[in-house]
């Protein structure tokens, strides 16, 4: 059951037409250069989208080569393994700056002693530092706020409870004695 053409129909070779030219993927082994230029052409991109009247980049090419960054996956494997060496790498770079400030004034250790040394104080950083990140993401994730939350309910509790202990009258009954000295003695 096929409609009759209107104004707003498209034609058998447009729909068919090939409109669309995929951008060329960047090599593996990006050279130091082709990042510069990718990260000169991005922030030129941003200063152009704040400024329109200055556009500087090129606005032929195509928007992934803008929006690369932004739009993979940052859980992908090749991220997270990126990420894995170089936290590795920092780790390793920090221990040979703690092994190089020992060595230089050994205070009449043995090398080896100086280089122990070293390696305790980069572990107690290495466990410092995560402490650290442990707590950031506990509050990030809302553990303070909920941590105040549950420490303002039970003072306030503790508010009302005294409250209402403050304000307790007991009726008069035979098994109850008044003090001779009255409430402030008991």
């Amino acid at each position: 059951m096929i409609s009759e053409a209107t104004l707003y129909t498209a034609k058998a070779e447009d729909v068919m037409a090939i409109t669309y030219k995929p951008f060329a993927l960047p090599s593996a082994e990006p050279s130091v250069a082709a990042v510069e230029r990718e990260a000169k052409s991005e922030g030129e991109y941003i200063e152009s989208v704040l400024d329109p009247q200055n556009r500087a980049y090129d606005a032929t090419a195509p928007m992934e080569l803008h929006l690369q960054k932004e739009l993979s996956n940052p859980h992908s494997r090749a991220k997270k393994q990126a990420r894995w060496q170089a936290a590795f790498v920092r780790q390793r770079e920090l221990l040979a700056q703690y092994v190089r400030e020992e060595l230089k004034d050994l205070k009449g250790r043995t090398r080896r002693e100086a280089r122990a040394e070293a390696v305790w104080k980069w572990r107690e950083r290495l466990a410092a530092d995560r402490r650290e990140e442990k707590k950031m993401r506990w509050i990030h994730r809302g553990g303070e706020a909920a941590l105040l939350r549950r420490k303002a309910r039970r003072a306030r509790k503790e508010r009302k409870l005294d409250e209402r202990l403050r304000n307790l009258v007991l009726k008069g009954a035979p098994n109850q004695v008044i003090p001779v000295d009255g409430p402030a003695n008991s």
